[in-house]
C-alpha cells in the first residue's frame, strides 16, 4: 500500500470538461478544477467565493443593461427597456424633480433590445439597432446633460454615405443650384419613394465655395410622386439641368440604416444595412456625423469598402464592428481586419479588408482584454480569442473556452468585462447562468467559473465603482417571488472579501442596515464612562420606547468596539439611562461612531415570503422568512447584511499523484485526511460530494463565547475525511452560510493499493 501526501497550490485553469479528466499527462491537469460554481478563480490562482447581490429596485420591465463611463465617480449604469431608458450611478436610481425614478422614452421594441450596439464619446452615446421590416431604425445618439437630464435623439448627419453612381439612362434635374436653397427634383423615370424622405442624393460635378471643394448634393424633404421631390441643396450644386450623373444615399427609410457601430482612429464606422449587408462605413476624421466622400482622394474624405465575397470571406452579413489595434470586422461567417498599409492609418485609398479566419459570429459586440479581441463564435458555445501568430505570420483566433465545452451548453447570449480587482470577461448564458473567465496573459492565467442564480440572469453589465477601486458588477435577475414574476436590478459587491467580517456581503439580493449610518450629524454624550445607571444624551431624536433592552455600542474607524451600554429606561427621544457592558473611552462621541441597536429589520418587501440568511454585526444568525416585508433578529444587532442564500464550492479534479508502481489511475486510493491553506475564511465544509460534507472547526479558543469567529489565515491541518475507498479520490470545499472562502491550497494524505 501506497502513501502519498502532494499539494495543489494553484487552481489557475479553474473548472474544464468531464472530457479532460483522462489528460493527467498535461502540465496544467492538477490545476484544473471538476467544479467551480458560484466562485472565481483569481490570477494568484486562488479560489474565492464570488461575492453576494444587492438589491436596486425592481426594473420596469423586460430590458437590457447598457453602460455610460466618463470617470468612476461618473459612470451609469442605463436600464435599456422596450420604450424607456432608467439610469443608475452609486448603487441607486437617479431621481427626477418628483423625487421618482427618472425615466426618457426610446423607440426599441422588446425584440429589438438585443440587437443594439453602441459606442460612447465623450457624453453621447452612439446607438444602432436592427429594424430590416420598417427601416425605422436611424442610428440614435443618447446625450448626457445633467445626472437627471438624459437626451435621445435621431443622429443629424451632415451627409450620409452614397451608393455606386448611376449607371442607367434616368436623369435627375432640380430647379436651383445656390446652396440651402428648396429646390424640387424631377427624374426622367419613377425612382422616388416616400422612404427617401431624409435621404442625401448627390446630382452634378464638384463645386468650389469659400475655397472648399466637394461634390454637390441634396437632402430631400418630401416626395410629391415616383418622379418628383422636394430637396434642399447641402451643397452648391453644378448645374440646373438634367443629368445621368448622380447618386443615391446608402441610408434611409428606404434603403435601410446601419445596425453595427465601431470606433477607431478618430473615425465612426458604422456597417450592414439591409441593402448592403457587407459595407463598412467610416465617417471623416473626427467629424462623426459627417460621411461625405472624398473629391481627389484626400486624405480626410470618407470610407466605403465592401468585404470580399470569395473563399476568404463567405459573404455574409456584417454582425460588429470594433476598433483595436487595428479595426475588425465579424460577419456570420468570417473575421475581416480592416487596416491601411504598413502602419499607416485607414483612408479612402489606401484600405483594405481581408478575412483572417472563417468562424462565423454572433452579433454580441466584442471584449477587448489586453489589446486582445476576444469574441462569440458563431451559435455562441465558444469564445474566441484573435491574436497575431508570429510563428504563422498571420492571426488566428484561438478558442479559449476548449477546455470548458460544457460551461456553453446553454449559448452565451452577451459578455461584459470586469477590470478590477481581477480581470474577468463575465459570459451570460441563455438559460441565466455565468460563465467567468479569469484572464492574465503573462502569466498564462485562463481560468473559467460558474455562477448559477435561484433566478434567470437576463442582462450583465459592469461600471467602475464610486470609489474607484474595483468595477461594479450590475444585473437584471428574474425571480419568482410571492407568486409572482419580478424582474430585481442587483449589484455584486466588491469581490475582495473585506478586512471587517461584518462588512462580508454574501448573500443575494440583500440589503444591509447600519446603524452608526443613521447616527449621522447626531452627537452622544454620557454622563459617565462606566456605571451601572448613566445617562446617554443625543442631539437629536433617536430613541423611542421600544429602545429599552437595546444596546449604544461606540466604534472606532476599524469597527473596533470602544464602548457599550445596554438600555435600560426611556426617558425621552434624546435621553436614556442604561448600564455600562464595556467601559466607554469618552464621554462624548460624534454622529456615525456610535449606534442604538435594532431587533427587527423593515424594507424587505422585494423577498416576502422568501427565506433570507443573516449576518449580524459579523455573527450568522438563524435564517428567517420574510413576512410583511420584516424580519425579527435573534439577537438586536448594529450592522447587518441580509438576503437570498446560495451555495458556492470547488471540486478537484480525481487526483493524479501517482504510485510506487506508475499512474494512480485504476486503483483503488482513500483520502484519509487533508489541509488546507485559506485566506480570510470561516465556516466552510469539506466532504467527496454536496451530500456528504463535514463542518471546519478552526474556532480560536481565545475568542469569547458569543463573540463571532474572526476570519482566519493560514493552514487548517489534520481535517478527517470521510470518502473511503473508491477510484477516483477528490475533495469538495463548499461554503453555504453567508461568509466568505479563499481557498489557497489543498494538501490531501492518500493511502493507494498499489497493484
Amino acid at each position: 500500500m501506497a502513501r502519498v501526501a502532494p499539494i495543489y497550490p494553484t487552481f489557475a485553469r479553474g473548472e474544464v470538461s468531464p472530457l479532460m479528466f483522462g489528460r493527467v499527462d498535461i502540465e496544467p491537469y492538477a490545476s484544473c478544477l471538476d467544479k467551480c460554481r458560484n466562485c472565481w478563480v483569481r490570477p494568484f490562482g486562488v479560489v474565492s467565493r464570488i461575492a453576494g447581490s444587492e438589491y436596486i429596485t425592481t426594473a420596469k420591465g423586460k430590458a437590457r443593461l447598457l453602460k455610460f463611463v466618463f470617470s468612476a465617480t461618473d459612470s451609469y449604469i442605463i436600464e435599456c427597456g422596450a420604450g424607456y431608458f432608467r439610469f443608475y450611478n452609486n448603487g441607486g436610481y437617479i431621481v427626477n424633480s418628483e423625487g421618482g425614478i427618472y425615466e426618457i422614452s426610446n423607440p426599441f421594441t422588446e425584440d429589438q433590445l438585443k440587437t443594439i450596439q453602441y459606442v460612447q464619446l465623450d457624453d453621447v452615446i452612439k446607438i444602432t439597432y436592427k429594424d430590416d421590416e420598417n427601416n425605422k431604425n436611424k442610428p440614435l445618439e443618447l446625450i448626457r446633460k445633467a445626472a437627471n437630464n438624459w437626451v435621445l435623439q435621431e443622429t443629424d448627419f451632415k451627409c450620409t454615405p452614397f451608393l455606386d453612381e448611376n449607371l442607367t439612362d434616368t436623369t435627375l434635374m432640380a430647379n436651383g443650384t445656390e446652396k440651402g436653397k428648396s429646390v424640387e427634383v424631377t427624374a426622367s423615370s419613377p425612382i422616388f419613394n416616400a422612404g427617401h424622405v431624409g435621404s442625401f442624393w448627390w446630382i452634378g460635378g464638384k463645386t468650389t465655395d469659400n475655397d472648399l471643394e466637394k461634390q454637390g448634393f441634396v437632402k430631400i424633404t418630401a416626395v410629391k410622386d415616383s418622379t418628383h421631390a422636394t430637396a434642399t441643396i447641402m451643397w452648391k450644386l453644378s448645374t440646373s439641368s438634367a443629368t445621368s450623373e448622380w447618386g443615391e444615399g446608402a441610408w434611409g427609410g428606404y434603403r435601410g440604416y446601419p445596425s453595427s457601430v465601431g470606433l477607431m482612429d478618430g473615425r465612426l464606422y458604422y456597417g450592414r444595412t439591409p441593402n448592403s449587408p457587407r459595407n463598412v462605413y467610416g465617417s471623416r476624421p473626427y467629424a462623426y456625423e459627417d460621411f461625405t466622400p472624398a473629391i481627389d482622394n484626400e486624405d480626410s474624405g470618407s470610407i466605403n469598402i465592401e468585404l470580399a465575397t470569395n473563399a476568404s470571406g463567405d459573404g455574409s452579413d456584417i454582425k460588429w464592428i470594433i476598433g483595436s489595434n487595428f479595426l475588425m470586422v465579424g460577419t456570420y461567417g468570417s473575421e475581416f481586419v480592416v487596416k491601411g498599409s504598413g502602419d499607416a492609418g485607414i483612408t479612402p485609398t489606401d484600405v483594405n479588408a481581408r478575412a483572417r479566419s472563417n468562424w462565423g459570429t454572433e452579433p454580441i459586440q466584442p471584449i477587448t482584454v489586453d489589446s486582445v479581441i476576444h469574441f462569440v463564435q458563431r451559435t455562441g458555445t465558444k469564445i474566441r480569442q484573435f491574436v497575431y501568430d508570429y510563428y504563422l505570420d498571420s492571426y488566428k483566433a484561438v478558442d479559449v473556452s476548449l477546455f470548458s465545452q460544457h460551461l456553453f451548453e446553454s449559448p452565451i447570449v452577451d459578455i461584459a468585462h470586469q477590470k478590477n480587482p481581477d480581470n474577468i470577461l463575465w459570459c451570460l448564458r441563455e438559460d441565466g447562468k455565468i460563465a467567468g473567465l479569469t484572464l492574465e496573459s503573462n502569466q498564462q492565467i485562463q481560468a473559467w467559473c460558474m455562477l448559477e442564480y435561484d433566478g434567470v440572469v437576463e442582462s450583465i453589465e459592469t461600471i467602475p465603482s464610486y470609489n474607484g477601486l474595483y468595477d461594479e458588477i450590475y444585473m437584471i435577475v428574474r425571480r419568482v417571488i410571492n407568486g409572482k414574476t419580478v424582474r430585481h436590478i442587483e449589484r455584486i459587491q466588491d469581490l475582495i472579501t473585506p478586512d471587517i467580517q461584518s462588512k462580508c456581503w454574501y448573500v443575494r439580493d440583500g440589503l444591509s442596515y447600519n446603524a452608526f449610518d443613521a447616527t449621522e450629524g447626531v452627537s452622544l454624550s454620557l454622563s459617565a464612562t462606566t456605571g451601572e445607571n448613566i445617562t446617554a444624551t443625543a442631539g437629536s431624536g433617536v430613541f423611542s420606547a421600544n429602545s429599552v433592552g437595546r444596546r449604544i455600542r461606540c466604534i472606532d474607524s476599524e469597527f473596533n468596539i470602544i464602548g457599550e451600554m445596554k438600555i435600560t429606561q426611556y426617558i425621552s427621544s434624546t435621553q436614556v439611562k442604561g448600564r455600562v457592558k464595556k467601559e466607554f473611552n469618552s464621554k462624548t462621541y460624534t454622529g456615525g461612531s456610535w449606534g442604538v441597536s435594532v431587533g427587527t429589520l423593515s424594507g424587505l418587501s422585494h423577498l416576502e415570503g422568501k427565506e433570507v440568511q443573516i449576518l449580524a454585526d459579523g455573527a450568522v444568525q438563524t435564517s428567517k422568512t420574510v413576512s410583511g416585508g420584516k424580519i425579527s433578529l435573534e439577537l438586536d444587532a448594529f450592522y447587518i447584511i441580509t438576503g437570498l442564500g446560495y451555495t458556492s464550492y470547488l471540486r478537484t479534479m480525481p487526483f493524479e499523484a501517482g504510485s510506487e508502481n506508475g499512474t494512480a489511475v485504476g486503483k483503488k486510493k482513500r483520502v484519509n485526511e487533508l489541509s488546507l491553506r485559506v485566506w480570510k475564511t470561516s465556516g466552510c465544509r469539506v466532504g467527496f460530494d454536496l451530500e456528504h460534507m463535514q463542518k471546519v472547526k478552526y474556532r480560536d479558543p481565545e475568542i469569547s463565547m458569543g463573540m463571532p469567529q474572526p476570519l482566519f489565515t493560514g493552514i487548517i491541518p489534520n481535517i478527517k475525511y470521510n470518502q473511503g475507498w473508491t477510484w477516483d479520490a477528490n475533495v469538495t470545499v463548499e461554503q453555504s452560510e453567508p461568509l466568505p472562502m479563499n481557498i489557497m491550497a489543498i494538501a490531501p494524505i492518500i493511502n493507494e493499493v498499489d497493484k
